[in-house]
């Protein structure tokens, strides 16, 4: 599949695992919310890991940086 999920995305999605994984763990005592968190946190971690997002497919969205080959990835300043 082709990346759609771009760097900063991923660094969100990161944080965000990290932090759901907290939660599931300081929610222990409560099994049906940490089960929550710790999915969505894995959801988190799989698609920054992979850098593709199956819902971002369906709508439509794209955060991924798409450079053309033989295209600089950053223009030259003027």
């Amino acid at each position: 599949m082709k990346p759609n999920v771009g760097s900063a995305d991923a660094t969100i999605r990161w944080t965000l695992a990290i932090i759901f994984f907290g939660l599931a763990i300081a929610f222990n005592s409560a099994p049906l919310i940490a089960l929550v968190t710790a999915l969505l946190a894995l959801i988190m971690a799989a698609t920054a890991l992979t850098k593709v997002c199956p819902l971002y497919t369906a709508l439509g969205f794209d955060t991924a940086r798409h450079v053309t080959p033989g295209e600089p990835k950053e223009k030259p300043a003027r």
